[in-house]
């Protein structure tokens, strides 16, 4: 093997060769036919280079998405060395990195990377396992010494079923070479799953050969659905259902313009119930005087549980009420519906997630199914939750909250929405420091599992106040928080944005929003960029990647994604996460809470 063509695992003297290349020695060019199956070639790498995790740590050059380390240095980041007083692995050897002190510390398995990194962020649809990896150098919590870890992360690319068979492959490599995975018998040890229905869509022996890890995955089903056609997948206290990451190709358009914003329009949601999505299995048009479930065909009757079909039934033409398929008005009315349907799709879905996240309140229609960090945070705090059989009654329910029962649940969700986005890794979309976010709290479920074990999560928060203080975002309570968050950015903003075209003094309301198909909310939008000279001086914690804010305080427009734009970068994040982006490496980013 020649350095400078492949990586040489100094660890245990495997050669690690970029993709273009194959044998044990990287010596041989891989067939063009065997590329395919990462969508790439020489044309599209010359176009638009794929980045690399953590841009190599500086430690090595990306070709084709892959890290090919300098001398000495190995790892899918090249961020690992061997001590060469002790033989043992450091991470960022002389950039004066050291794991922080707040735990879990994770250990991750230097895999063969064709299990793991070559599933580049900008080929895969669903980028958390990617995002995640990076951060932990950023935030400290990573180690490379297994005997003070934790917890043993196994980066394996887990997306559709037959990806299990991998996973598979990679638990036997790791017991070979590794003595912690048979030590805690595969406790302690977690991977993430980013498939539509998540450990229940693997195969029968990966579930059998890894029935002690625990699961990060979207998809909360505790029983077998059958008329779904779906198994159970979750494990309360042994798995974790975790958000999507908004970014990369999943989800990223909404977030950016959330109603949660200090500089958001300050307006009373006045509409009750929206949802916008494909309602028939089939992705036809319902039409209610069909037979049930009123769709073209039976084709794919179980989708949603039916939940999606039901609530259109009963509830389509009630006023105030948008059950629809198309929205030309989404953004909008993202901001004005006061509850938005929150139901599976054909398996997990995203849209109690983003509902909570943009300030419209989630109504969860999901019999059997845990919402993302349920029940280790409580949902009924921000959302309400509809059995299936009480769907034709569901408005009485909606119309029996209050106007301060209302506001205290909005009040929580400022602080539930923190909690569900990785913002560390995207940027701020509330002008949040990044503390309470995804990232941080699966660290801190993974603390309890591993302190509290066997202890219901639901009853974490009144048993460790460590806990408790993170999960309310440092306040007695969810709510409380939210009603300091919704003071203080009154009290930063007390001017609201003005409208161009209209005079400064105008009073906003709904119809300006909804002027001319919602042109009125875009034009809105495009002033809160612009960058007056009373705020010249405003900095933020975290950069931002929201359109809320000032345009030099979005993260495209400083530090590593600035430059990573202006080259032409494909798919960018930042290494080490968005908390890192205007620091001078990863092992120098800064831990404002560690």
């Amino acid at each position: 093997m020649d350095y400078g063509e492949a990586t040489c695992q100094e660890e245990l003297g495997r050669c690690d060769c970029p993709k273009f290349l194959s044998g044990d020695d990287c010596g041989s060019k891989r067939p063009a036919s065997e590329l395919k199956a990462y969508r790439r070639d020489a044309a599209r790498e010359k176009h638009r280079p794929l980045p690399c995790l953590n841009n190599c740590s500086g430690l090595g050059g990306c070709a084709w998405g892959d890290c090919i380390c300098t001398k000495g240095h190995f790892g899918s980041d090249c961020s690992l060395s061997l001590d060469p007083a002790t033989s043992k692995p450091l991470v960022l050897a002389g950039q004066g990195y050291s794991p922080r002190k707040k735990r879990p510390l994770v250990y991750v398995y230097d895999i063969p990377h064709k299990y793991s990194s070559w599933h580049n962020y900008g080929l895969v649809d669903r980028a958390l396992p990617w995002v995640f990896w990076e951060r932990l150098a950023g935030s400290g919590a990573l180690t490379a010494d297994g005997e003070e870890a934790d917890w043993f992360f196994l980066p394996v690319k887990l997306r559709v079923m037959s990806d299990g068979y991998e996973l598979n492959r990679a638990i036997k490599y790791v017991r070979k070479h590794w003595p912690w995975y048979d030590r805690y018998q595969g406790h302690r040890h977690f991977v993430i799953h980013t498939g539509d229905t998540g450990r229940g869509e693997v195969p029968d022996s990966t579930r059998a050969l890894a029935a002690n890890l625990t699961w990060l995955h979207h998809w909360g089903l505790t029983s077998d659905w059958p008329s779904s056609g779906w198994k159970a997948a979750h494990r309360r206290g042994k798995d974790v259902v975790v958000p999507i990451y908004f970014g990369g190709k999943q989800g990223p358009s909404h977030v950016p313009m959330s109603g949660l914003h200090p500089r958001a329009p300050r307006l009373k949601r006045e509409n009750v119930l929206l949802f916008a999505g494909r309602i028939c299995g089939d992705s036809s048009e319902p039409h209610p005087s069909k037979e049930w479930p009123h769709c073209r065909t039976q084709a794919s009757a179980g989708y949603s549980q039916g939940a999606r079909q039901l609530v259109h039934f009963h509830h389509h033409m009630r006023p105030g009420y948008k059950i629809v398929t198309r929205d030309p008005l989404y953004q909008v009315d993202l901001l004005s519906y006061r509850w938005c349907l929150s139901p599976s799709g054909g398996g997990h879905g995203h849209r109690q997630t983003l509902a909570a996240v943009v300030g419209c309140l989630p109504l969860v229609v999901s019999d059997d199914v845990m919402q993302p960090f349920e029940p280790e945070m409580d949902w009924s705090r921000f959302s309400i939750r509809v059995a299936h059989a009480d769907i034709p009654g569901l408005h009485g329910v909606l119309g029996g909250v209050g106007e301060e029962a209302y506001q205290r649940m909005q009040d929580a969700a400022r602080c539930a929405a923190q909690h569900l986005v990785f913002s560390t890794m995207s940027g701020a979309f509330m002008q949040e420091d990044g503390r309470w976010d995804a990232f941080e709290f699966i660290l801190e479920i993974l603390r309890m599992q591993q302190s509290y074990p066997g202890l219901d999560p639901a009853k974490y928060a009144e048993t460790d106040e460590q806990y408790r203080n993170f999960v309310n975002c440092g306040e007695v309570d969810m709510s409380a928080f939210g009603a300091k968050a919704r003071a203080a950015a009154a009290a930063r903003y007390p001017v609201p944005l003005a409208m161009p075209g209209l005079p400064n003094d105008t009073v906003i309301t709904w119809e300006h929003l909804y002027a001319e198909n919602g042109k009125g909310l875009a034009r809105l939008i495009g002033a809160a960029g612009q960058h007056p000279k009373a705020e010249a001086n405003t900095s933020l914690p975290l950069c931002s990647f929201s359109r809320w804010d000032l345009e030099p305080l979005r993260c495209v427009s400083r530090g590593w994604r600035q430059r990573a734009r202006a080259a032409r970068q494909a798919a960018v994040t930042v290494p080490g996460g968005a908390a890192c982006n205007e620091a001078g490496s990863v092992a120098s980013c800064a831990r404002l809470w560690a």
